[in-house]
C-alpha cells in the first residue's frame, strides 16, 4: 500500500474528505520527524516505537583492496514492532 493508497483508505474509513486526510497525514510525518531530530521516542502502543539509534565510529576495510578508511559515529532512525502487531502478524 502507498501513501496515496492509506489516503483513499483512511478516507472511506473515516468519511473525511481525501484532502483532509492528506493533511492530516503530512502533519502526523511532521510531528514524528519533529520528535526525532530532537532525540525523542514516538510510541504508538498498536504499532511500536521509532527511536534514534547511534552508531559508534568504526574503522573498515574494503574487502577488495585491502585499504582501511574510518566511519565516523553516525544516527539511524530505528522501529521496534509492537507486540500486539507482531502476534496479529504471525
Amino acid at each position: 500500500m502507498n501513501k496515496t493508497q492509506l489516503i483513499e483508505n483512511l478516507s472511506q474509513k473515516t468519511s473525511l474528505c481525501f484532502s483532509k486526510c492528506e493533511n492530516l497525514l503530512s502533519s502526523l510525518e511532521r510531528l514524528i520527524f519533529d520528535a526525532l531530530k530532537k532525540g525523542e521516542e514516538v510510541r504508538l502502543t498498536k504499532l511500536g516505537r521509532f527511536y534514534v539509534k547511534s552508531l559508534p565510529a568504526r574503522e573498515l576495510k574494503n574487502p577488495k583492496t585491502g585499504r582501511s578508511f574510518f566511519l565516523s559515529e553516525r544516527k539511524l532512525v530505528a522501529f521496534k514492532i509492537s507486540q500486539k502487531l507482531k502476534k496479529s502478524i504471525i
